[in-house]
């Protein structure tokens, strides 16, 4: 309220309102200077005068408001001189006219006056009471020196003095109650409305408070989404680590519990391909023929593979890998990642383009400067193999300690069931076979059949040629044994020395009789090429057969071997078919 005084007592237009009564007024004592009690000018002129000083004190006062510090001590001195000088010019008014002239300014200026003192920034009413107290005592001064100035003069009666002092005393003491009770209702209502304000203002407090702690909160929120994540992230590689440490675990145990290269190779691909949930897992391994038996085809790649793309996609794969030199592959000697089918390497030319996996690894498996193969994985997504080197590098590293120590079984496998010189079966792993075909023979009701070669005159190539050539001639003799068996899904072995056995289950004597006659003229045909020397090869032969032959499975080899020694006995170079007749002979 106090600021809206303020404002109000600075206001522009108070100040013109203010300029009109005092000009007016002016303008009213000056009209009396032609009136005809001439007496009565000096009066005027002081008034005037007067009016002129107030009208001057109003600018400065109003200057001096903009003093904050010094307003109240001069708004007491200003507003008590002007009603005080206003009272003086009323009782002082030589007509009614002026009397009710100076009497309204005197109620406005005694208005103004109450408002300044009811609605000033006093803290006690003490204070104000003392100026209400001023007041009246200024008034009672103005009122004695008035009447007894009239009782001197005798220019009015006293009772109408006394009437005129009661109708102003009545007036300011009006204005007084007026005021406080204005005052007094206007400080309940601005104490209420501080209390709003307050309750506004502490509600605000509260509010920002409310907002800095859902700022910290949502800072925390925050920076625990931020962990959420970063947790989220590590328990994730923690788990794909597991798996990974998992997966490894079964292929090693894979490894250690098989031996066998192939079944070896298709369970890890299939361990792969369901743990991993791969859409390709493959391996190929290149053609290794170091364990190559004599007469037998060269292999070609190994391929073992898990897929889900289907049956269409795994025929083209295959048909891919086994027509196509895999050139590209085969160049790689480094891990080779691609996780979008753009600028993409296709390895697999006969594999149609949208046929095509957007992301694959290709690992060379190497063992020392040997290479056993290629690990392919697939994925039928982009960016699947983001972060995937170092595990897929071990997988890897353990695919070539499995493929050599698969590598490792089979030569030493080999070597417990082959002759060293010849590379078909030895004599221990030639009967072993036998003894099944017989219990299988036996069982199934079929017939086993069997020839028996020996060389003729081969002391003769050794003290001639020397053992090396005879070495070759063995060897020579048992590829073309080793193939006619191998093509007629029999089996060759060496005997001993020089005598050399080829069996087959289910054939019958004719049959068995017919693929001895081919190897036989094979060996007629063919010569042997030691350095400079050229040597014609002949052989003796016999043959049995259960049940057309031999009752007794178990003489097979003695009946087939004497049926050969007849040959020998009998010119060498032929082949002798069992008999009784041949039997009783021998």
């Amino acid at each position: 309220m106090y600021e809206m005084m303020t404002r109000l007592r600075k206001s522009h237009w108070l100040l013109i309102c203010h300029e009109i009564l005092y000009m007016a007024t002016i303008l009213f004592m000056a009209t009396n200077f032609f009136m005809p009690a001439q007496k009565e000018n000096v009066k005027y002129v002081i008034i005037i005068v007067l009016l002129v000083a107030l009208l001057i004190v109003e600018f400065i006062y109003a200057k001096k408001e903009m003093l904050q510090s010094k307003a109240l001590r001069y708004g007491i001195v200003f507003y008590s001189g002007r009603l005080a000088t206003i009272m003086l010019f009323y009782f002082w008014a030589s007509t009614k006219y002026e009397g009710t002239i100076f009497l309204v300014l005197m109620i406005i200026f005694a208005i103004e006056a109450m408002l300044f003192i009811s609605f000033t920034d006093f803290e006690d009413q003490f204070r104000r009471w003392a100026c209400y107290a001023g007041y009246g005592f200024l008034y009672g001064v103005v009122s004695l020196v008035m009447l007894s100035n009239l009782l001197l003069f005798k220019k009015i009666g006293v009772t109408n003095f006394i009437k005129e002092m009661g109708i102003v005393t009545s007036v300011i003491t009006s204005l007084i109650i007026i005021g406080e009770l204005v005052a007094h209702i206007w400080k309940n209502f601005e104490g209420k409305l501080f209390e709003q304000n307050r309750a506004l203002i502490d509600l605000d407090e509260a509010n920002r408070s409310l907002q800095e702690q859902q700022e910290e909160i949502n800072k925390v929120t925050e920076k625990l989404g931020v962990q959420k994540i970063k947790l989220q992230a590590a328990n994730k590689k923690i788990n794909r680590s597991h798996d990974e440490m998992s997966v490894q675990n079964e292929i090693s145990s894979s490894i250690a519990a098989s031996l066998e290269k192939e079944d070896l190779l298709q369970k890890i691909t299939k361990i792969l391909h369901i743990r991993l949930d791969l859409d390709l897992a493959l391996v190929i391994l290149e053609q290794d023929n170091s364990l190559l038996v004599p007469g037998e085809e060269p292999q070609g790649r190994f391929v073992a593979m898990a897929t889900s793309m289907g049956d269409d996609y795994q025929k083209a794969l295959l048909d891919s890998i086994m027509n196509t030199d895999l050139q590209e592959l085969l160049l790689l000697s480094k891990t080779y990642i691609q996780n979008t089918t753009t600028d993409s390497i296709h390895f697999f030319k006969k594999l149609p383009e949208e046929m095509q996996l957007p992301s694959i690894i290709c690992l060379p498996i190497f063992d020392k400067d040997e290479r056993l193969g290629t690990l392919i994985v697939g994925k039928n997504k982009e960016d699947a193999f983001m972060d995937s080197r170092a595990f897929y590098e071990n997988i890897s590293s353990q695919l070539c300690i499995g493929i050599s120590n698969a590598r490792l079984y089979a030569k030493m496998n080999d070597m417990a069931v082959r002759d060293g010189l010849t590379r078909i079966y030895n004599r221990r792993h030639l009967n072993e076979i036998l003894n099944g075909y017989i219990k299988e023979a036996m069982a199934r009701k079929v017939p086993v059949s069997l020839a028996l070669f020996d060389i003729d005159k081969f002391k003769m190539v050794n003290d001639t040629y020397g053992h090396q050539c005879g070495d070759e001639v063995i060897r020579h003799v048992a590829k073309l044994l080793n193939r006619g068996a191998l093509r007629n899904n029999g089996i060759a072995g060496r005997y001993g020395g020089e005598e050399f056995v080829i069996a087959f289950l289910d054939k019958s004597l004719d049959e068995t009789l017919g693929i001895v006659k081919d190897i036989h003229n094979q060996i007629r045909e063919e010569v042997v090429t030691f350095g400079d020397t050229e040597l014609q090869i002949r052989a003796s032969v016999g043959v049995a057969s259960y049940p057309k032959t031999c009752s007794d499975p178990s003489e097979l080899l003695t009946r087939a071997d004497w049926a050969m020694y007849h040959s020998k006995r009998n010119g060498r170079d032929q082949i002798t078919i069992d008999s009784d007749q041949i039997t009783d002979k021998m």
